[in-house]
């Protein structure tokens, strides 16, 4: 079977996943995204197409840890890229064996990682994999809105399981070409948050040749220029030369907002929490707690859910008060008093107007591709 990204094992006992693969010319080796749980021997085999009639060729080389990236969390299995020498230049395909010379079952399709002169675009954004039949979206919409102001081009969404109405949606996103799905049928359940490390991986290397930057962000976050001067990411990373820019966070929570209120109308129609909430805890995390982060695709070799490792002399600790990383969530208190919460009504004030304006928009063009090409009309599962 030849596939772009599916789990492959690499050895009779599963101790070892590979996911996708990827040619660093300048390196002269494939980088290939996985999971491991022990140490273990495997062959790669690279696969080089022939043209006129000729038999393809293979060669083998040592299968290597390049990274083992410990963000598991107690859990079996942790993201690991591993790398093969490749001196004769980008195979078509590339499989991973236990032994050498032994015949593989799958062979996985190899990309061009090789950093541009000039990018498709500037900004793609990362999303951890949706899983737990997923159903939420008016988030989901508001989300890839609000990002799409802000300055995003591109969504790779990562997807293991979700209800109808969520995979409904983001198939009209797909024929608008904002978003990519990339299916993620994780071969293991003990591995820390659905794979989210490896998924990080997987969405840097294929972002290298194509995107300058790649923003790491889950669904209820959103990074905001505060600075009445900046309106999207662009604004935050002109002029520097920096490899990672990583933000605060600071915690919006859903159940201090009073639905019977007289407030946005449509805010309300459509659920748009950034709209709804205008006061966030007091607290200000420390940046890499909780932190999210823009990294730049040309100087990051892996990421972690909120850093870069990087050299520190290459990483930006963007101050609060220029742009923050706004967190909504519900922490299931109800007696939760607003007191001392810090009002910032940024996202209202610069972006209000047209996030209700786009997300009437997408509505209708949700529900006329749902109505069309879906089951159950997204409408109805609202």
């Amino acid at each position: 079977m030849i596939t772009e990204t599916t789990w492959i094992p690499v050895d009779t006992s599963n101790s070892t996943f590979v996911f996708s693969a990827f040619y660093e010319h300048a390196a002269k080796h494939v980088i290939l995204v996985g999971l491991k749980s022990r140490d273990v021997q495997g062959t790669c085999q690279m696969w080089f197409e022939a043209g006129n009639g000729m038999q393809a060729r293979m060669e083998e080389s040592v299968l290597e840890m390049h990274k083992y990236l410990a963000e598991n969390h107690g859990h079996r299995y942790a993201a690991s890229i591993f790398r093969c020498s490749s001196p004769h230049g980008k195979p078509t395909y590339v499989s991973v064996v236990e032994t050498s010379c032994q015949q593989a079952s799958n062979l996985i399709v190899v990309k061009g990682s090789e950093t541009r002169k000039a990018y498709k675009r500037k900004f793609t954004v990362c999303l951890m994999p949706l899983f737990g039949n997923f159903s939420d979206v008016h988030s989901l919409v508001e989300w890839v809105e609000l990002n799409i102001l802000l300055g995003a081009e591109k969504f790779l969404v990562y997807h293991y399981s979700s209800a109808e109405n969520i995979r409904c949606a983001l198939q009209m996103y797909v024929k608008r070409n904002i978003v990519e799905i990339v299916q993620w049928p994780l071969p293991v359940s003990n591995v820390y948050y659905i794979g989210q490390v490896a998924e990080l991986q997987d969405c840097l290397y294929r972002n290298k040749a194509e995107s300058e930057f790649v923003v790491n962000l889950d669904l209820d976050e959103f990074i905001i220029p505060r600075k009445e001067s900046s309106r999207t990411w662009a604004d935050i990373v002109a002029n520097s030369k920096s490899g990672s820019f990583i933000f605060c966070n600071t915690f919006f929570l859903k159940e201090t907002l009073d639905m019977n209120s007289s407030s946005n109308v449509l805010a309300k129609q459509f659920k748009l929490y950034s709209l709804l909430l205008s006061k966030h805890e007091p607290k200000v995390w420390k940046h890499k707690a909780r932190s999210k982060y823009i990294a730049r695709t040309a100087m990051a070799t892996s990421l972690m859910i909120h850093e870069v490792p990087i050299s520190n002399s290459q990483i930006e600790l963007v101050s609060e008060d220029q742009a923050m990383l706004f967190h909504y969530r519900n922490w299931e208190n109800k007696n939760v008093s607003t007191d001392n919460f810090v009002t910032d009504e940024t996202i209202a004030r610069k972006y209000g107007d047209a996030l209700v304006a786009n997300v009437k928009r997408t509505w209708n063009e949700i529900e006329q591709h749902s109505s069309k090409y879906c089951k159950h009309p997204t409408n109805k599962t609202l």
